[in-house]
């Protein structure tokens, strides 16, 4: 019955909705007979259902078994309304027409447009139903699912729903069902602050690590790694240098799990000592691809996750085994500071390890630390008088165990600083090897900041420091030579932290590839694998500097009634940055009567929002 062929009285189909036609012209005036309002439409944005006259519009009920007879009847098969409404209403009135037409587009038994209707298969009808029976269930799951959000009784079942919020929290999806019929924002902080509400995750959850895609970049592991080492000869050992006989220091921090450098001294010369990884890992070796992909080992406050496996820094960690291989660099320095010569060996060393405060203890009394500290003094000397930069702002150790925080500040003592000078000469005198010996190499470098460095104030130093720090352009690395500003080196290479960092782990792959007089990668081969870590390292220090800001927030909310001193480091428009020096914790904040920088405060009371890693506090100017 329906047809192409208009005329006054009949019943139409528009946007879904019934109509009779009123007046035929270049326009078709109806009438929409839910509504009584007229309008003028297009003939192609009508169908024809009934040529009327429409004496009542009523939606007739068939019997199910009248309805499912007539689909069986015609199943598969092309029909039109007019051979449904007989077959199920046993008439083709307006009514019983319409009434097929809502069998169509409800879609279980029919299907199709007003000119071509199908009725379904036995298979199609079944899966239909099937389809919207699961739909219907999970309706009714997320009406269920929503109760207990609002109850904040989550089960394990509603994790399918929550995935989603998850999602959205650590930036893998832009959407979430939930918050928005909460009336919530979609941001990634909003969402965190669900998922703590309800439970889902701990108060204290960090989510940078995933956030910057570091679970699955940590998650790969070498395929047995002991067979791995098992079966790494390693061709340098008979002719490594013996220098068990001479103690070298391993000197870390407590609690450090994979020492990699070492110092001593020999009377002669100050000796670095470092875990020689690439006499087991080889260019492009299976272990070697998947420690680039990981770039570099991750240390969070509650967790370590290193770049190589564990038996990697079982086998190869200085103090490890009762002697270690290491690529020791042998250094020959002036009264001065400068360096006068190098020489690299492989050797086979007896360590032993200190923490921070031992080596502090024993300099005064040990011969070797003794003569090690005027030579590295002498060498930070020379740094300076090249316009070195050295900034002193408050440091802390963030540590996470046995679900106990403790944030503890680092001390500025003499070994600590007595390391660091000795592994920067190692990186400076292997920066002149490489260049003596034309060797590519992945080089560390800065360059001088756009403006005038920014002065000291003793008056108040920690003021000044701020202003050095944000005044420094950012370090790049590069495959062939360039001066470190901040440094005050004219050539750097990073070689002390192989088992901890990738590109170190590249330096020690081409002095051994040197030293055994193979051929070296080339300056390209080395910018491939600048840039291939690039990215993953950056991603590493965002997740470390976040991570420890997050569990310092958490050691504030976890102590409410905390109180403590900070000092204004500079004015942002009407805000101030502050640091606290016992957290190493900057923050703005609004403060009344705007202080200035240099001024020290009392805080307490701390109001933290974890998700926007932000905090606020009651304040109190003491001293200006």
């Amino acid at each position: 019955m329906p047809s192409t062929e208009f005329n006054v009285g009949a019943l139409l189909l528009y946007k879904s909705q019934p109509a009779e036609l009123i007046r035929l012209g270049d326009k078709i005036e109806i009438n929409l007979l839910l509504q009584s309002q007229t309008k003028k439409v297009r003939p192609k944005d009508i169908s024809m259902l009934h040529p009327g006259p429409i004496t009542e519009l009523k939606i007739l009920v068939p019997p199910a078994e009248d309805l499912e007879e007539a689909r069986s009847l015609l199943s598969g098969e092309v029909t039109d309304l007019t051979e449904i409404a007989e077959l199920v209403f046993n008439n083709t009135s307006v009514s019983a027409i319409w009434s097929a037409w809502q069998l169509v587009t409800d879609g279980v038994h029919f299907h199709g447009s007003p000119n071509r209707v199908k009725a379904r298969t036995d298979e199609e009808f079944a899966q239909e139903n099937k389809r919207r029976a699961a739909k219907k269930a999970r309706r009714e799951s997320w009406h269920s699912f929503l109760i207990r959000v609002e109850k904040k009784e989550l089960i394990e079942e509603d994790r399918t729903f929550m995935e989603e919020v998850e999602n959205l929290a650590l930036e893998r999806g832009s959407e979430s069902r939930l918050l928005q019929h909460l009336g919530r924002q979609q941001t990634k902080e909003n969402a965190h602050s669900l998922l703590t509400e309800l439970g889902y995750w701990e108060k204290s959850y960090n989510p940078y690590p995933h956030r910057l895609g570091l679970e699955n970049n940590q998650s790969q592991a070498i395929p047995d790694p002991d067979l791995i080492i098992a079966n790494s000869p390693d061709p340098t050992d008979m002719k490594r240098f013996d220098l068990t006989k001479q103690i070298a220091f391993a000197i870390d921090d407590d609690g450090s799990n994979d020492p990699d450098d070492a110092i001593s001294f020999d009377g002669e010369k100050l000796w670095v000592h470092v875990a020689d990884v690439a006499s087991l890992i080889e260019i492009d070796s299976p272990t070697d691809i998947i420690a680039r992909a990981k770039a570099a080992t991750l240390y969070l406050p509650e967790s370590t996750q290193t770049m190589l496996p564990e038996p990697f820094t079982n086998e190869l960690g200085l103090g490890l085994q009762e002697t270690s291989k290491a690529l020791s660099f042998a250094i020959t320095v002036g009264d001065k500071g400068d360096i006068l010569d190098i020489k690299i060996i492989p050797t086979r060393i007896k360590v032993k390890r200190l923490t921070y405060s031992e080596a502090d203890e024993l300099i005064a009394t040990n011969e070797q630390l003794t003569k090690i500290n005027t030579i590295t003094k002498a060498h930070r000397q020379k740094r300076l008088r090249a316009d070195a930069v050295e900034i002193d702002l408050p440091e802390c150790k963030v540590k996470v165990q046995d679900d106990r925080l403790t944030i503890t500040p680092l001390q500025k003592i003499i070994s600590r600083e007595l390391v660091s000078e000795a592994m920067l000469m190692a990186g400076s005198a292997c920066a002149s090897y490489a260049e003596k010996h034309n060797l590519a190499m992945p080089h560390a470098g800065q360059l001088p900041p756009n403006n005038e460095m920014p002065e000291t104030y003793d008056l108040a130093p920690l003021v000044g420091m701020f202003a050095k720090r944000r005044a420094m352009r950012a370090g790049r690395v590069s495959s062939t030579p360039q001066s470190h500003f901040g440094l005050g080196l004219p050539a750097y290479i990073r070689v002390t932290s192989p088992l901890r960092r990738y590109l170190d782990l590249v330096a020690h792959q081409q002095l051994r590839l040197h030293l055994k007089g193979s051929t070296p990668l080339t300056e390209n081969e080395i910018t491939i694998r600048i840039g291939s870590v690039n990215a993953t390292s950056n991603h590493i220090r965002q997740a470390e500097r976040l991570s420890n800001r997050h569990w310092t927030l958490v050691y504030l909310q976890q102590h409410p009634d905390w109180q403590g001193e900070a000092v204004v480091i500079a004015e942002w428009g009407r805000k101030s940055l502050l640091v606290i020096p016992e957290l190493a914790l900057e923050f703005e904040q609004t403060l009344p009567d705007l202080p200035l920088p240099g001024s020290h405060l009392i805080l307490s009371a701390p109001r933290v929002n974890l998700p926007y890693l932000e905090v606020l506090f009651r304040s109190k100017t003491i001293r200006q």
